[in-house]
């Protein structure tokens, strides 16, 4: 992760808080905010600011490792004790909580806060059925990171002056990588409910539920196309490399060992790349998704952090007022210096230097995140039982052969009824 000296921003920091909402005086509390790594790390780095401007509250940040943050907040939430003010959520497991009723709706926060200020699915990402449950941070949608010297000769070869665009040219494309470096063009991931969904799902027009939310839609036509697809990529036209990580291991000793050509990850994944293999530097570059129709709407759906309050929590109104300080564009600035990852508040872009060029990609890898946002939606929100039973209709198909329909058709019928 990138860290960088921040000049000057516990003075912004302290005047905007004054702007949102300021107290001169109050009795001595204590706000606790809960945040697994990197976002404990920008959590701690902003807290000063609102402290200067609430005089008598103390902002006390808790850093979770994110293996055990989910246990932590949902043991938390359902016993009643010991319960964050402020708790960051990941979208992954985020819908269950909401559904549950442990999250307070943010009702009036359109008062303080300006959808239009956001990436309109950065925004979408913290709601559900037209209710905010919390406020956004980053964007974290998979992109394509590619072996320059294995897809460049590739797309040349297939008469492309650009990286596809579509499934039909990515699939032209990635058998001549898959025939000229005699290894697989692209990792997909066994199993995986997020990749298939973000990259595949979306990108071809099908959701996780109705319009409505009452009902699932993930075995839609479109939903069978996209699995299909998945399953093609490596059972059909022999470019795709299936991993499980549960039995491979880390993927990124085939990276490394040049042993398959592609990976879809976020951003983030080129710090990981950086770090495992600093001697591949130079060696890579990163596309939007490639799949769908030329025309389709959005190339991924997106996750990242969100900030909610928990129903439970002691100090609701000081809660609040931390959300908005956390969301005006100078302090949301700071996350993309400490964390790395382009805020949802699209305002908060001109205080940080998303132009930079990152070194070990050779490419501005903040601004092309930035203008690839407005292709992506806000991801829909699963339950526990949907991840899994997706993941099994994605082993079956891609591993044993079954029909896309005929899994997802059991996938549907294996997740709870939606209220």
């Amino acid at each position: 992760m990138r860290r960088y000296a921040l000049l000057g921003v516990l003075a912004v920091a302290a005047m905007l808080a004054t702007a949102v909402g300021a107290t001169t005086a109050q009795e001595e509390t204590t706000i606790t905010v809960w945040g697994f790594v990197w976002t404990a790390d920008w959590l701690d780095s902003i807290k000063d600011g609102f402290e200067e401007a609430h005089p008598g509250v103390t902002v006390e940040v808790e850093r979770f490792e994110y293996d055990a943050y989910q246990d932590a907040i949902v043991t938390a939430l359902a016993s009643g004790e010991g319960v964050p003010d402020v708790a960051t959520l990941d979208p992954m497991w985020a819908g269950d909580l909401i559904r549950s009723g442990a999250l307070v709706p943010l009702e009036n926060i359109e008062e303080y806060l300006n959808p239009d200020d956001f990436v309109a699915g950065g925004w979408d990402l913290c709601g559900y059925q037209g209710v905010q449950y919390g406020v956004p941070a980053d964007m974290d949608f998979n992109l394509l990171f590619y072996r320059r010297d294995a897809y460049e000769p590739a797309i040349e070869e297939a008469g492309l002056d650009h990286f596809p665009t579509n499934t039909e040219e990515f699939i032209q494309v990635a058998q001549i990588v898959t025939e000229q470096q005699g290894v697989p063009a692209i990792l997909l991931y066994q199993s995986d409910y997020y990749t298939w969904y973000q990259g595949f799902l979306v990108p071809y027009g099908g959701r996780l539920f109705t319009e409505d939310g009452t009902g699932y839609a993930f075995n839609s036509p479109e939903a069978v196309e996209a699995l299909q697809l998945y399953s093609d990529l490596v059972n059909t036209y022999g470019v795709g490399l299936m991993w499980d990580w549960d039995t491979d291991g880390d993927p990124m000793v085939a990276l490394k060992e040049g042993d398959v050509m592609a990976i879809m990850h976020g951003s983030w994944y080129a710090t990981e790349l950086e770090s495992a293999a600093p001697e591949m530097e130079g060696l890579w570059d990163v596309a939007p998704m490639p799949f769908g129709p030329e025309d389709r709407q959005y190339h991924a759906a997106t996750g990242g952090a969100c900030f909610s309050i928990p129903l439970a929590a002691e100090n609701q109104d000081l809660a609040f007022d931390f959300l908005v300080y956390m969301e005006q564009p100078e302090v949301m600035a700071t996350y993309y210096d400490i964390v790395g990852g382009v805020p949802s508040l699209a305002t908060a872009w001109e205080y940080t230097d998303l132009d930079a060029v990152n070194e070990y990609m050779g490419v501005p890898l903040g601004r092309l995140v930035a203008d690839w946002s407005e292709g992506v939606v806000g991801m829909e929100l699963p339950s526990a039982e949907m991840i899994d039973a997706l993941g099994e209709a994605i082993y079956l198909v891609t591993a044993e052969g079954v029909d896309p329909q005929e899994a997802l058709d059991a996938a549907v019928e294996a997740c709870p009824p939606l209220q």
